[in-house]
């Protein structure tokens, strides 16, 4: 953490220099100079994006934090693992409360690490998807030819089985 930009240059030749002594190097697409003074770039470091926003107190007093919300690649990875556990055909035989008991610990794991204060439109999407998902499993599994005919019922079973939420 830099005040300036010269400042980062410094630190990061100053890195380099003991990295070398240590016989070890800086991976060079992974690791930039990212410019937080702004606001107008960000980094993801360990699945979450970090990025300097403005913000306001109730009496209307500007300041900047450090936001932190779930990185795209993390979003894709959690997506992914649904869909593994979801969309084949040989997990139609499985029941909804099954499914509802493998999900019900991940989707704890995951709100207990990416949520934040400002994460919520991520975690609502990602529910979002979760239910889609299920949707389309109970409509195949039910041999329904249009999926989201499904919707109520899966609310149905969601709250019967207590389906967790990251939100």
């Amino acid at each position: 953490m830099c005040k300036t930009r010269k400042d980062a240059l410094h630190a990061y030749k100053l890195i380099q220099a003991i990295m070398e002594r240590l016989e070890l190097a800086l991976h060079p697409t992974k690791t930039r100079i990212v410019g937080l003074w702004t606001g107008e770039e960000g980094f993801d470091f360990l699945g979450m994006h970090h990025r300097k926003t403005k913000a306001a107190t109730s009496q209307n007093r500007v300041y900047y934090t450090t936001q932190q919300w779930l990185c795209k690649k993390a979003e894709g990875h959690i997506r992914e693992v649904v869909k593994e556990r979801l969309a084949p055909p040989n997990m139609r035989h499985v029941s909804f409360k099954e499914h509802v008991e493998w999900l019900n610990p991940k989707i704890r794991g995951w709100r207990n690490y990416y949520a934040t204060p400002y994460s919520a439109k991520w975690m609502a999407k990602l529910d979002w998807y979760i239910r889609m998902r299920l949707m389309k499993w109970y409509a195949k599994k039910s041999q329904r030819r249009y999926w989201r005919s499904s919707w109520h019922e899966v609310q149905r079973l969601s709250q019967m089985c207590g389906l967790k939420t990251l939100l």
